[in-house]
């Protein structure tokens, strides 16, 4: 099933979130609506996570991952990496 939606009025939601087969992760701060679709839609799938990336909501631009891990930029720092992953 198709489902369109916006974040902020951008059609580019590929920018603010990163769907993989194992999880789905969202850009903090955006309305509740942005949310709920992705809730609705995954949530009895697959986990998902409102998190930033070194400080931006550029999530889906500033990482590249599949069902086996994550790459993050070198600018994520430790605490970062470490709240990233408490929150999955």
């Amino acid at each position: 099933m198709a489902v369109r939606h916006q974040y902020e009025n951008s059609n580019d939601i590929g920018v603010f979130a990163k769907l993989t087969n194992s999880y789905c992760l969202t850009a903090m701060g955006g309305s509740e609506n942005f949310y709920s679709v992705f809730q609705d839609e995954l949530a009895s799938d697959i986990p998902i996570v409102k998190t930033s990336i070194a400080g931006t909501r550029l999530v889906g631009r500033m990482t590249v991952g599949n069902k086996h891990g994550l790459l993050l930029p070198s600018s994520v720092s430790d605490q970062g990496k470490n709240e990233f992953l408490r929150d999955t």
